[in-house]
């Protein structure tokens, strides 16, 4: 089957926003249309990866409302929110960042190759999802590429409901050493030095596009 990808957020008191699945086609096949609820939408895309198309709309029409909304939910409307990403090529766009900057949000994004230590994602959730749909999916007895898809969207809707859970979303963000009962064990298994090479560059932006003075 081609790639595809599955865009996710969590919050740290075991909160899921809406997901995303990018489709690699131009339209969406009909044996994955049972999959669209108001948590999860799939958006056809031409290749099934992350872009800076892909993601801008998912920031801004996912990300973004649904941040605001459970602020509201949860009454703390005036607090400000940390929001922890991966530092892929795509979320390097400058206007995405005002207007998370306007609605209080700070933005971190971890250092390449790093997440399987430090993203909650990947610490728990997505562990999750993957041993669900390993053990619960069966090859379709035909090899046509709509049986396949059928026997994905099987699978799919209750291995996000068990990998979205409150209980095993708090326990990702403990294991990331996000929240700090759990940054011990973590800290340990960081190297004792960077092993990452960082290119110079003879002028340095920050998220917003402001230059800054080395």
């Amino acid at each position: 089957m081609p790639n595809a990808t599955l865009v996710a957020g969590i919050a740290a008191d075991g909160f899921s926003l809406p997901s995303v699945v990018l489709w690699p086609s131009a339209n969406l096949p009909k044996e994955l249309t049972t999959l669209l609820t108001p948590s999860l939408d799939i958006w056809p895309n031409t290749n099934g990866w992350m872009d800076k198309t892909a993601f801008k709309k998912y920031a801004l029409t996912v990300l973004l409302p649904a941040i605001i909304d459970r602020r509201k939910r949860i009454l703390k409307e005036t607090h400000r929110c940390l929001l922890l990403l991966d530092s892929h090529s795509s979320r390097a766009d400058p206007t995405i960042w005002r207007q998370f900057k306007d609605a209080e949000i700070d933005v971190f994004t971890f250092v390449p190759h790093t997440t399987h230590i430090l993203q909650p994602l990947d610490r728990g959730a997505f562990a999750v999802l993957k041993t669900k749909l390993s053990n619960n999916y069966s090859s379709p007895s035909s090899t046509s590429s709509s049986s396949k898809r059928t026997a994905v969207a099987d699978v799919l809707p209750q291995a996000l409901h068990t990998a979205f859970t409150p209980s095993v979303i708090k326990k990702a963000f403990v294991n990331s050493g996000v929240l700090s009962n759990g940054s011990g064990s973590v800290l340990m298994k960081l190297p004792q030095s960077s092993q990452y090479f960082i290119p110079s560059h003879s002028q340095y932006f920050d998220l917003f596009g402001k230059e800054i003075t080395k």
